[in-house]
């Protein structure tokens, strides 16, 4: 029997306080601090000398220390349980003066001595944290939900754009070949160059969705900066000075050079926009290894080698109130008429699809900085590649061209006449396949469209190799999904011509098609 229960009460309860998990802190009605354990002192950096007797503002941040005291009178006045979990989130201050979240619990505690307040106090920082990054992974994932939408809208507007851009440019070639040398040449010259600029939309906005196939290469960002401002300076105003810092030292990057420039020219004439009245855009590109920690606060970066590629301008910034919807599709700060709200998605886009990522930063009336993350590739830069030699006319080689668009259809019969071939062609797949059966060694090739009202024109390819397995096919179309080798192979089909269809580039296809196998 323990001569002395009250001190072995006292000791156990004093040894409970100590190795409590939480943070254990008492004050008198006076707010001055009688009791703290080790977890105080260590969540703190103070030790129990330092506050013993201190008031418990001291614990307080200072743009609390105007409430604090009269919060606390309150609790006295009127004391309450709150039970840990239902405390609301608070702020700390540590002796070297940072912050940290807590939650509290507060016990009114009555004794012969008078109230004291017994104070539960947690740590939360690794709560808060995996909040904000639980929050952050679903808004990227609200972004990508948004981009598939997107995509999968832009892939069916796509095909009948490409349609009107085939013919456009089509017919355009026809009517300027026999005008060359006039004026009425020159005008469809001119048509050309537009219908050039509409599909090139196209292929911007198919890269923004990430459904355009993209041929990535070795490439060094410097050089792409090089030659985007070739074609930039021109069209930016003199009164903005063009600065740029390309480090030689800069890793090669995987990447498609089309989808490259695109994010150059969009940040490049975001950043000239800004800066009407004239300032300083600098373009910089520079080595960057991604550390185990800068990782993990970012979850779309991965540790290694990047080439940092920053776009800098002294223009008008960005509001923080709508900072977070600038990568969001169809948003813009420009006013009405002068901007889609494509260019920072697209910049995401392409920058999501290359493993990278991309970062803004912006002061109202300082400046905006975009930053994009390139991974490195250890790879030996490929050599240009000589031009092709002049595709050489035909020798009346017999083709059936199938499209489902009549004006399409004879389109492709004339430009493949005028090429110097013999041309059949059929408006439906049911046509194209009485007209084949009658005769399957009537033809050397044909040429299908994929998008067709009785069947897809790889179904046709299946049907046309079924009746003769050495017939060549080509298909067109105007869609972007990335069709199967095997699938391909299996139709007998030769080559894909994405829409619209260039008469150089249905030339060379042609050519390629008849050519012997072996």
């Amino acid at each position: 029997m323990d001569p002395h229960p009250s001190r072995t009460t006292d000791l156990r309860l004093r040894a409970a306080v100590e190795s409590s998990p939480s943070g254990i802190l008492m004050a008198d009605a006076e707010g001055q601090i009688v009791l703290v354990n080790r977890e105080i002192e260590r969540l703190f950096g103070y030790v129990r000398e330092e506050l013993l007797g201190k008031p418990v503002e001291l614990l307080v941040p200072e743009r609390f220390h105007g409430g604090h005291p009269r919060d606390r009178r309150e609790f006295t006045a009127r004391p309450k349980v709150r039970a840990m979990g239902g405390g609301r989130e608070l702020f700390g201050r540590r002796k070297d003066g940072s912050e940290v979240p807590l939650e509290v619990g507060l016990t009114p505690v009555i004794t012969d001595e008078g109230m004291f307040v017994l104070a539960s106090v947690v740590d939360i920082s690794a709560r808060v944290a995996a909040e904000r990054s639980r929050r952050e992974l679903e808004e990227q994932l609200r972004q990508s939900q948004k981009l598939e939408a997107l995509g999968t809208l832009a892939s069916g507007i796509a095909h009948d754009f490409r349609n009107i851009l085939n013919g456009i440019i089509g017919y355009a070639e026809l009517m300027a070949k026999p005008l060359v040398g006039r004026q009425e040449g020159a005008d469809l010259m001119q048509l050309l160059s537009y219908a050039e600029r509409g599909r090139q939309l196209v292929d911007r906005i198919l890269t923004f969705s990430r459904q355009s196939d993209q041929v990535r290469q070795p490439v060094r960002l410097t050089q792409q900066v090089e030659e985007v401002l070739g074609l930039l300076r021109p069209s930016i105003s003199s009164a903005v000075d063009i600065r740029v810092e390309l480090d030689p030292d800069a890793p090669p990057v995987l990447a498609d050079p089309t989808a490259v420039h695109q994010v150059l020219m969009n940040l490049c004439t975001n950043a000239a926009q800004a800066m009407p009245s004239g300032g300083q855009l600098t373009i910089s590109v520079e080595p960057l290894y991604v550390r185990d920690s800068l990782a993990r606060a970012n979850p779309d970066l991965r540790e290694g080698p990047y080439a940092l590629l920053t776009v800098r301008d002294t223009g008008f910034g960005i509001d923080p109130a709508v900072i977070g919807r600038v990568f969001d599709p169809f948003f813009t700060t420009k006013p009405v008429g002068t901007g889609t709200g494509l260019g920072l998605a697209m910049v995401h886009g392409i920058l999501n699809s290359h493993q990278g990522a991309v970062r803004l930063s912006s002061v109202v009336n300082e400046g905006t900085e975009v930053r994009c993350f390139f991974p490195a590739v250890e790879a030996v830069l490929a050599e240009p590649v000589p031009p092709e030699a002049p595709v050489l006319p035909g020798k009346g080689e017999r083709i059936l061209f199938v499209d489902d668009e009549e004006p399409l259809a004879r389109l492709g019969q004339r430009r493949l006449q005028g090429l110097g071939y013999r041309v059949t062609i059929a408006t439906t797949c049911g046509q194209a396949l009485a007209v084949f059966r009658a005769d399957p060694h009537a033809f050397d090739l044909v040429i299908t469209d994929y998008t067709m009202p009785d069947r897809s024109g790889l179904e046709l390819a299946t049907e046309l190799v079924r009746l003769r397995p050495d017939i060549p096919v080509l298909l067109t179309t105007g869609h972007v999904d990335e069709f199967p080798e095997r699938d391909l192979q299996a139709a007998g089909i030769q080559q894909v011509l994405m829409k619209p269809v260039v008469l150089d580039d249905l030339a060379t296809g042609v050519v390629r098609a008849l050519k012997p196998k072996g």
